[in-house]
């Protein structure tokens, strides 16, 4: 795998950020990291590995709230969560990992 995670990836975007998701390299989690380079993180920097795609968005977005004072440590809406995880699985098991070269 290259430096970065591959941009064709699953992604979610929040309030101008956005967040990748891949496969761990022993394929038992899911991988959430930063998909852009700012004064706070590197594009490709691990936000952190989750069981489940519920916990990775769930991660995904609190992550992204930590960014803003107003918003850091605020639990994500469930609804949200279960939308957007809903959406990232389809996304996750349609994609072509061995063509991103995972």
């Amino acid at each position: 795998m290259s430096e970065r995670f591959p941009d064709d990836c699953p992604t979610l975007t929040r309030d101008g950020t956005t967040v990748g998701f891949s496969p761990s390299p022993d394929g038992m989690s899911l991988w959430v990291w930063w998909r852009d380079t700012d004064d706070r993180h590197t594009d490709s920097e691990v936000i952190g590995a989750f069981p489940t795609y519920e916990a990775g968005v769930t991660g995904a977005l609190k992550a992204i709230a930590d960014r803003d004072i107003a918003t850091a440590g605020s639990e994500p809406d469930p609804d949200v969560v279960k939308v957007e995880a809903q959406f990232l699985e389809k996304t996750f098991t349609e994609t072509d990992w061995m063509g991103l070269g995972f």
